[in-house]
């Protein structure tokens, strides 16, 4: 892999091989927690532990279901073998699978959204950023345009989730339930939250939308089975680590993934300031609202572009090309929160004069 590898984004057998990878590792740790007893499990993991052991035909079956062996959705084992023992047969409508009208749904939505970005490259391609055109434009422009290039380059992980997602409703893999109308749930592999995504005001949107399904592999595989640590912000760290090296050996998936650390950081300690004055209730009031969400989806649109450009330049030149363009204002935003912090913690917590009689 590192002696074939190239500044650019290469497509080779190692890309499916990384999916496949998160799959067997969760099936491994399944089939740990399948030996314990029922006591010493909690409900998260009881849903995925495997008691007995699958026979060789149902992990190739698992490992290759045709739906997601290249971009994924993640699944365990255990729903696997719901889904081909018929836990999930669907009932019909018409003479048609219920599930087949949301299938094609979703799968529809990712075709648009290929769509968005066949036309959004033509303009903003990847190496755009590279190009005298993107240096030539005023600071402000260039930012802008980063916003709208790490945009278009999200369409298109976006793209391909949502047809995979709807290859797997239509098999009936994604069966998650009834909701409160009687009505089947088909979004038990969901990989994106298009409304969250779309009108994110904070990276913990985009976090909580964007590849849900990999988050969640971690969240439960890696970041959960070391809170031995005691020190969340060490697992968040170890977490991040594990997603960069899965990824590979270019610059940029670490400086991405470090990017996103240090984001959620300073996210969390202003939401936890913030939560102490009465700041929140101005920033809420029906007169300022408008205002603010236009700030904040400005901050969430330019620096998202920011935080993309190592993960789809990948070599240190290219991607040290655009931040130097941009005079790494992300860099001062994030990274230097610990020095001006306290300074905005003052000014925040400031108690209020009394006013005079």
């Amino acid at each position: 892999y590192y002696m074939t590898g190239t500044e650019t984004y290469d497509i080779k057998w190692s890309m499916p091989q990384c999916v496949l990878t998160l799959r067997l590792i969760g099936l491994a740790f399944d089939l740990f927690d399948g030996t314990k007893t029922e006591g010493c499990l909690i409900m998260r993991k009881k849903k995925t532990a495997l008691p007995n052991k699958p026979s060789l035909l149902e992990v190739a079956a698992h490992t290759y279901f045709p739906a997601s062996f290249l971009v994924g959705p993640q699944f365990p084992m255990k729903r696997y073998l719901c889904f081909v023992n018929g836990a999930f047969s669907s009932k019909e409508a018409d003479g048609l699978p219920d599930c087949l009208i949301p299938g094609l749904k979703r799968g529809s939505l990712g075709f648009v959204y290929l769509g968005l970005y066949q036309v959004g490259t033509s303009f903003f391609p990847e190496c755009y950023l590279l190009g005298d055109d993107f240096q030539e434009l005023a600071f402000w422009k260039r930012c802008l345009t980063l916003g709208i290039w790490g945009k278009i380059t999200m369409y298109k992980y976006i793209s391909c989730w949502l047809i995979s997602e709807g290859v797997c409703i239509v098999a009936g893999l994604t069966y998650n339930g009834v909701d409160s109308a009687g009505r089947s749930r088909w979004d038990g592999c969901a990989n994106v939250k298009l409304r969250i995504f779309e009108g994110a005001t904070k990276f913990g949107h985009y976090i909580a939308s964007f590849n849900i399904n990999t988050n969640n592999w971690v969240a439960q595989y890696v970041y959960k089975r070391l809170k031995f640590l005691g020190n969340r912000y060490i697992s968040q760290a170890a977490a991040l680590t594990f997603l960069a090296v899965w990824h590979g050996l270019h610059s940029g998936y670490y400086m991405c993934f470090i990017l996103e650390f240090v984001v959620m950081k300073m996210e969390k300690d202003i939401e936890a300031l913030i939560a102490k004055t009465s700041l929140k209730e101005y920033l809420d009031h029906v007169a300022i609202r408008p205002i603010t969400w236009l700030l904040l989806k400005l901050y969430t649109f330019v620096f998202l572009g920011y935080c993309l450009v190592p993960f789809v330049l990948l070599s240190f030149s290219r991607w040290m090309e655009v931040f130097k363009s941009v005079y790494f204002i992300g860099h001062i935003v994030f990274f230097l929160w610990p020095l001006y912090a306290p300074l905005v913690k003052n000014v925040l917590l400031q108690p209020s004069r009394p006013h005079q009689q």
